[in-house]
């Protein structure tokens, strides 16, 4: 079944007039012990209509030691191939406006996820513009059933619902970004609410909203300009559910400490 997933989008990027194409090679490294490392492999094709096609492929490896994985009950290894479509429209005199739509198609092994959203950016000068991005994500299975969630946990902490069935939620990027030589800098700034009405459906934090940032920077080889390479910090949310907590998770001592990230990647432009 993956194997046939993605042959027919490596097909469907094949096809068509294109105007830029990308592949990204990607690596995640969480910086707390026992959390997740995810490789990822992502292809983009922007035509010269302004729509773009792609996919994405992530690998979820869990961290932490086999023995503590059976007491806490982790899930095992999962794999996530999400379908990405975007429509970009620009216009003024440096085409220094844009306008969009994104949607895309999410499967995950016990989930899939519909995300659709807009955005707008605008080019201020030749080496620097932002954009902002609105976009929603829901399970499409609870689309269906309106299905609830009513989960507590038993210390009358919030344990929120771990299950993608109950998952929609809000995230709006802000990224600001600076071109300076070959190097390319990037902040977003990520915004996350949870649009469901029960009180149990929560963030790592143990809230229903949570406020990132990520630091990104690129550097593009001068006399090979197809090829790039960046580097990402990835400030995350305080993880603060009661199975952060070392007793309840095989003895990792996350309660209270942020989820940060590194990514390192690579970018081929053909």
């Amino acid at each position: 079944m993956k194997k046939t997933l993605l042959a027919a989008a490596i097909m469907t990027l094949a096809s068509g007039s294109a105007f830029a194409a990308t592949m990204t090679v990607k690596y995640e490294h969480k910086l707390l012990d026992g959390r997740t490392d995810r490789p990822k492999l992502e292809l983009s094709h922007r035509m010269d209509n302004g729509l773009q096609l792609g996919f994405e492929n992530a690998w979820q490896i869990e961290r932490s030691e086999t023995e503590r994985e059976r007491k806490a009950g982790y899930q095992p290894d999962q794999y996530e191939m999400t379908f990405k479509t975007d429509y970009q429209h620009r216009w003024g005199d440096r085409r220094e406006w844009q306008l969009g739509t994104v949607l895309d198609f999410q499967l995950k092994e016990e989930a899939k996820n519909l995300r659709y959203g807009v955005y707008a950016g605008y080019r201020y000068t030749r080496d620097l513009q932002s954009k902002v991005r609105v976009r929603v994500s829901e399970n499409i299975a609870r689309m269906k059933d309106n299905s609830s969630c009513s989960e507590v946990s038993g210390d009358g902490v919030r344990g929120g619902c771990d299950s993608d069935t109950y998952n929609k939620e809000l995230r709006v990027d802000h990224w600001l970004t600076y071109q300076w030589s070959d190097f390319t800098f990037v902040w977003d700034f990520i915004y996350l609410n949870k649009l469901v009405d029960e009180d149990v459906s929560v963030f790592d934090n143990n809230k229903s909203s949570a406020i990132e940032n990520e630091f990104s920077a690129e550097y593009r080889l001068p006399n090979a300009r197809a090829h790039s390479f960046y580097g990402k910090y990835k400030i995350k949310q305080e993880l603060k559910k009661s199975s952060h907590k070392s007793e309840n998770n095989g003895g990792y001592d996350w309660f209270g400490k942020r989820d940060n990230a590194i990514e390192v990647g690579y970018k081929y432009r053909f």
